[in-house]
């Protein structure tokens, strides 16, 4: 590595895949470790280049959580200048300090601590509930239509609805969580997710689940998210009973 810099002078555009870098044996243990406190303390990133499966890298070194990692970089020839690429970005538009200040507080009202376990790959999801469906001899039934593009709304009414309906959800849920705190009430489910036998339907797989939906003749399972054929054999339950 002949150069240090700080890693936020990189471009993020330039950075593409990280690998954890380890020890070739156990006589460096004190120079790895060495430069690691150094690089934390420092705050900076190593560059440097080397070669893997016969292609030359450019990498950024740094320290996280306690080990080396790798940034590979992109060349900077390979980046391509969005604004030249794209030719009909608007620039910057004169907002009104309103519609401004409405674009914040829905900002504020959606924002939420980041738990990358809560997102998943719906799509994913979606292929693997179709392989179920034709492997079991199921038919497919096709997704609804994206929604139609509307025309011009005003932008002040619809930032507003949207603040209203972000400041609601979020209110709800808070309300829902202090209100039983106290008391150390213990809160009620709208739905008792089991099946008849007592068996837990929210630990089952999705493929369990599918199976399940299928023996209920489950309309639309095969397009459903794991917690939407829960809910759909929640209601079938409810209403044998």
């Amino acid at each position: 590595m002949s150069r240090r810099f700080d890693l936020t002078e990189v471009d993020r555009a330039l950075l593409d895949k990280i690998y954890w870098m380890g020890l070739r044996g156990a006589e460096h243990g004190k120079v790895y470790s060495l430069l690691e406190q150094a690089l934390e303390k420092s705050g900076k990133a190593g560059i440097a280049t080397f070669v893997m499966r016969q292609h030359k890298y450019l990498v950024a070194v740094t320290a996280e959580n306690g080990l080396l990692t790798c940034h590979t970089l992109h060349w900077a020839d390979e980046i391509r200048d969005p604004k030249k690429e794209i030719s009909n970005l608007p620039g910057k538009v004169n907002a009104s300090a309103k519609e401004l200040k409405m674009a914040e507080q829905l900002i504020d009202a959606l924002s939420m601590e980041w738990n990358p376990e809560e997102f998943h790959d719906t799509f994913q999801e979606k292929v693997a509930a179709l392989i179920q469906a034709k492997q079991a001899g199921e038919t497919v039934e096709k997704a609804e239509p994206p929604a139609r593009p509307t025309g011009a709304v005003d932008l002040m009414e619809a930032l507003r609805a949207s603040v209203e309906r972000a400041r609601s959800l979020k209110d709800t849920g808070e309300k829902a969580t202090t209100a039983a705190s106290p008391q150390r009430k213990k809160a009620t489910p709208a739905k008792k997710r089991v099946t008849s036998k007592g068996e837990s339907l929210q630990s089952l797989t999705k493929a369990e689940l599918y199976k399940k939906a299928a023996a209920a003749h489950v309309p639309g399972r095969s397009t459903m998210t794991h917690d939407q054929l829960v809910d759909a054999l929640t209601d079938k339950a409810s209403s044998r009973s």
